[in-house]
């Protein structure tokens, strides 16, 4: 039995799959299996895959039909056999004592969740010439534990990054949280902002050990489109749902949560739409964006008031469809 299991879901990755695969080969932790979950490719990933497993028992392919990278996590971790589970992206790359860090790290604070940070790279980045060994007992023990997780991520008043691939999870902590299946981009955003609400507690370093490859072709990257508009909006719904069948939760905790919410709404459905789109259908994604703000709003979800009196009046411009005066104060 594998102490980790690392998922990797696949969708024509060929481009930089190998230095992706590579980085978890050079592993310092030997301990794991990787599920590639190759989510409908139609270029050679698999064939790519498939020269790993030949040389290492550790890889094992699964193939679906293509339902999306959520869809493919989920699957991952159904298929884990491991108590332990870590995500990785097809075009990042692990620091090779990345596992070994978080697993460490996990084990001696008992905790349901460990993490580090990352390291942005370039879209053509091969290797890191000035990569630091560490001394990973002494770093271990100057990691910082929070024995309330909502503590750690609201750390800073907006919120951490809602990163879920430098992280370790303990597996039973994860058994009632899936990736919502409708929703991309912003699915790791509702997984995390769950995962911080369910878990007890969380182990953090401030070392760097993954490189996130900034790729033009990423959907992040992809602009302000109608699938942005509604998958977002998804994704608050989702989150509002599981934040209203929370019971126990603080007053502070309330706030800090619906102004996380609001600020999430306004970013995604008010300030980005006003800004970044462009083009023959601006008009109607436009429309479509004030729609379902508009509707947070008359629900109750979106509280304008709660990102500061500029934002507010940048909220009533645009549902007035005053959109030009609306933009100046964004």
């Amino acid at each position: 039995m594998p102490k980790v299991s690392l998922i990797i879901p696949l969708y024509n990755a060929s481009r930089h799959l190998k230095l992706c695969l590579d980085s978890v080969v050079s592993q310092t932790f030997k301990d794991f299996e990787v599920l590639l979950i190759n989510d409908g490719s139609t270029d050679n990933t698999s064939q790519i895959v498939e020269k790993y497993i030949q040389k290492d028992t550790r890889f094992r392919l699964i193939n679906q039909i293509n339902s999306g990278v959520s869809a493919a996590r989920n699957r991952g971790i159904k298929e884990a056999k491991a108590d332990f589970i870590a995500f990785l992206d097809q075009d990042d790359m692990f620091h090779p004592q990345a596992l070994e860090m978080l697993y460490q790290m996990i084990n001696h604070y008992q905790t349901d969740v460990a993490a580090f940070q990352i390291c942005f790279v370039a879209d053509n980045f091969s290797k890191d010439t000035k990569q630091i060994d560490y001394n990973v007992d002494q770093e271990v023990k100057k990691a910082v534990f929070y024995s309330t997780p909502t503590k750690y991520f609201f750390r800073n008043y907006r919120g951490e990054p809602v990163y879920i691939w430098n992280r370790m999870y303990r597996k039973e902590a994860l058994k009632k949280i899936e990736f919502p299946l409708t929703v991309q981009p912003a699915e790791d955003t509702v997984f995390t902002i769950k995962v911080m609400l369910t878990v007890k507690n969380i182990v953090i370093t401030d070392i760097p050990l993954l490189y996130y490859r900034q790729n033009d072709d990423s959907v992040s990257k992809q602009g302000i489109t109608e699938k942005y508009i509604r998958s977002h909006a998804l994704a608050a719904e989702e989150m509002a749902h599981f934040l209203s069948s929370l019971s126990d939760l603080d007053e502070t905790l309330q706030k800090q949560l619906a102004s996380y919410l609001s600020r999430f709404i306004f970013k995604s459905l008010v300030s980005q739409p006003l800004r970044r789109i462009k083009g023959k259908n601006r008009i109607n994604q436009l429309e479509k964006a004030r729609a379902l703000a508009v509707d947070f709003y008359k629900r109750g979800i979106f509280d304008a008031k709660l990102q500061g009196v500029r934002k507010f009046w940048a909220c009533r411009l645009f549902f007035a469809h005053y959109d030009r005066l609306a933009k100046l104060f964004v």
